[in-house]
């Protein structure tokens, strides 16, 4: 009797023990499932809004005054009525897709200034920029480049370790450069900026603009966020616009055709 009582005190005991484990072990089961459905949900969300959307139909179709082709390595614009040499090199920004700028880069096209948007492998200029030199022979051409976000930081890299083989520079939504100095170039050079940028704030940009070159122009996108510089989803930690999409891409394009004219104008003297 003895023995049974003991015996299966002992057994309750240790049951006790596994029981308590076993709560232990499924909520901290519970925890890592719900810890990972929140980053997997995040990820998703935030992946979805580098993804194009909302792109007008006719953007990648030819038409009488813009011709549209597409390679491994770039979408081409092409004005059937150029307004002279200067073409235009764009750089997508970190991991958006680069259709997104489709509809501004056609635009440009439209304006009489052919457009190259280059597609970076995996979405990065980081990785990619260098092949540009690889893709157009720039030394007999006249380009400007340039891009948004990283694809601007990018553009001005290249350009500082190439700088005998641009005609200008046009940067929208990025405080860069930062860590290179161009203030000794003689080129022309715009930096857009949204006043609304949550990822290129006013304030970032002003720090740094004495590493553009000299003379450069900045030009505040008033109600302006970093997601409507192309069409894409509201980036992680951008700010809500005051304005629509259309609005900051209609004067995007202003201020881009009139800098390309001047460029243009200035390839000549």
């Amino acid at each position: 009797m003895f023995f049974l009582l003991f015996g299966s005190g002992r057994l309750n005991h240790e049951y006790g023990h596994m029981s308590t484990a076993m709560r232990n072990w499924s909520k901290r089961k519970w925890f890592r499932t719900v810890w990972f459905s929140i980053v997997a949900v995040f990820f998703i969300w935030n992946w979805t809004t580098f993804q194009s959307r909302d792109l007008p139909e006719d953007t990648f179709e030819n038409s009488e005054v813009v011709t549209v082709t597409e390679t491994d390595d770039q979408i081409t614009f092409a004005a059937r009525s150029p307004k002279g040499e200067l073409e235009v090199i764009f750089f997508q920004g970190g991991l958006t897709d680069p259709k997104a700028y489709g509809p501004l880069c056609r635009k440009i096209a439209e304006s009489g200034f052919t457009c190259h948007l280059i597609k970076m492998g995996w979405r990065l200029a980081v990785y990619d920029y260098q092949k540009t030199t690889e893709l157009f022979d720039l030394k007999n051409g006249t380009y400007a480049i340039g891009g948004h976000s990283q694809g601007g930081r990018m553009a001005a890299q290249l350009v500082y370790e190439n700088p005998d083989l641009f005609n200008g520079l046009f940067l929208m939504g990025t405080s860069n450069p930062k860590d290179i100095n161009l203030s000794d170039l003689n080129l022309p050079c715009i930096k857009l900026y949204g006043e609304k940028d949550g990822l290129a704030s006013i304030d970032e940009v002003m720090q740094f603009k004495g590493n553009l070159p000299a003379g450069a122009e900045l030009i505040p996108i008033k109600g302006g966020n970093h997601s409507q510089f192309g069409y894409l989803g509201k980036l992680f930690l951008d700010e809500e616009p005051d304005i629509s999409l259309e609005d900051q891409q209609e004067q995007t394009l202003g201020h881009l055709v009139s800098f390309l004219f001047k460029v243009e104008a200035q390839s000549y003297n």
